[in-house]
């Protein structure tokens, strides 16, 4: 019953360090260090460093180090604000920056083995406000069967997971598209060399049409009849019906 799982949730255990920082898992505090500059200045290419360590008759186990996103995934699956909430429920304490630095702690400690994991990345920075990175993260996404940036996988075929998710950042992260809650909410901020972004999504059934294009942002929707479809923009509720089209300024 739900008094139980009230009780199953508080006994869950975490590990914070002094910093802030939530332990990926029960030992990895206790795991050694990697010395990332001389694998990079050895090899040049580390994408694979479980391989590489491997080879060395080491293994990636003993060290901390991620192929990919880990603990980073509830942040992007979630959104910063329901980890922070369901981790402050637990009992514990955060600093208000906590989701930049564990962000900053496991990048540091990633190889990006997986395509994927820039798509994660990209977005987590773009969202704490580290536009310089994130876009250069998801330039990377972007460019990864393109260029075939792991040197020869991509004749074995393309990654459509990556290709969909690039697609996808650009409407949470650029956009700024949020269709958890209980309306859909838009908060673009696109990169500032882009001049405006055109798309549509389908919501309860309805079209729904956003073009941006310097400062301005239009929204319509097709099909809509006699329903009315509520929207955040910039924290403003604005109500879309059938014929008329919300215009605002980009903030």
């Amino acid at each position: 019953d739900l008094e139980q799982w009230k009780l199953v949730r508080h006994g869950v255990a975490l590990h914070v360090s002094d910093e802030g920082v939530i332990e990926q898992f029960m030992g990895y505090f206790g795991l050694d260090e990697l010395d990332w500059e001389h694998y990079r200045e050895k090899y040049g290419d580390i994408h694979r460093l479980d391989r590489i360590l491997k080879s060395e008759g080491k293994s990636p186990d003993d060290y901390k180090l991620a192929k990919q996103a880990d603990f980073l995934m509830s942040f992007y699956n979630l959104g910063t604000a329901e980890v922070e909430r369901t981790i402050n429920g637990l009992g514990y304490s955060l600093p208000k920056d906590f989701a930049k630095r564990n962000f900053d702690y496991y990048l540091a400690r990633t190889s990006h083995g997986s395509t994927l994991s820039r798509l994660v990345h990209a977005r987590l920075a773009w969202e704490m406000g580290m536009s310089d990175s994130g876009w250069e993260l998801f330039m990377d996404a972007l460019r990864s069967d393109l260029v075939d940036i792991q040197g020869g996988t991509t004749g074995e075929g393309v990654h459509c997971g990556v290709m969909a998710g690039t697609v996808y950042d650009v409407l949470v992260s650029f956009a700024g598209l949020n269709l958890n809650g209980d309306i859909p909410v838009l908060n673009p901020k696109l990169p500032g060399h882009w001049k405006g972004l055109d798309f549509r999504f389908t919501y309860r059934g309805k079209t729904i049409l956003v073009s941006i294009s310097g400062q301005q942002i239009k929204i319509s929707g097709n099909n809509m009849g006699k329903d009315q479809i509520k929207f955040h923009l910039y924290g403003e509720e604005l109500t879309l019906s059938e014929g008329k089209s919300l215009i605002a300024t980009i903030k």
